[in-house]
């Protein structure tokens, strides 16, 4: 199964997307690599910057999945993370994750980074229908007005 996972400094319509990783980039398995654990354990902006940055390298060096910055463009065919399986971000002093169309974010510790239990949407099956609708936290949006969007229910 294809895993995905945006990476965002700050919240909102106005975060700035850091970068994205495709396949087998589940929170659990960043914790393995050095570069995944700096990211999730960063406190200071410009550590979890550079944090990001090395990871998606290594992501792709590594033969790991595939890695895409933004100097490539918006990797995906909807327009915002909603539809991805992971969202992390960092603001506050930390790094702070939800799983897409999640209704919060959820601060991780950065002496025991593990992701909750429960981080997604708590209706699943509402937000299928509309993956733009509450209760998603505020993201983004990459692609162009003028650029078809594909929903979320191509993921079913």
């Amino acid at each position: 199964m294809v895993t995905r996972t945006d990476f965002y400094l700050g919240t909102g319509p106005t975060a700035q997307w850091l970068g994205s990783l495709q396949f087998a980039c589940h929170p659990d398995n960043l914790l393995k690599l050095s570069h995944g654990r700096a990211t999730l354990t960063a406190q200071g902006t410009s550590a979890y910057r550079t944090a990001v940055k090395d990871l998606l390298l290594m992501w792709a060096v590594g033969g790991l999945g595939a890695a895409h910055e933004p100097r490539n463009g918006w990797p995906w065919d909807w327009e915002s993370s909603h539809c991805n399986d992971w969202i992390i971000t960092h603001f506050g002093g930390a790094a702070h994750m939800t799983a897409g169309g999640g209704d919060r974010w959820h601060r991780l510790d950065p002496e025991d980074p593990r992701p909750p239990l429960q981080c997604g949407p708590p209706d699943f099956a509402r937000w299928l229908r509309d993956p733009r609708a509450a209760p998603a936290v505020p993201l983004p949006v990459h692609r162009l007005p003028d650029t078809p969007a594909t929903d979320c229910t191509h993921l079913v």
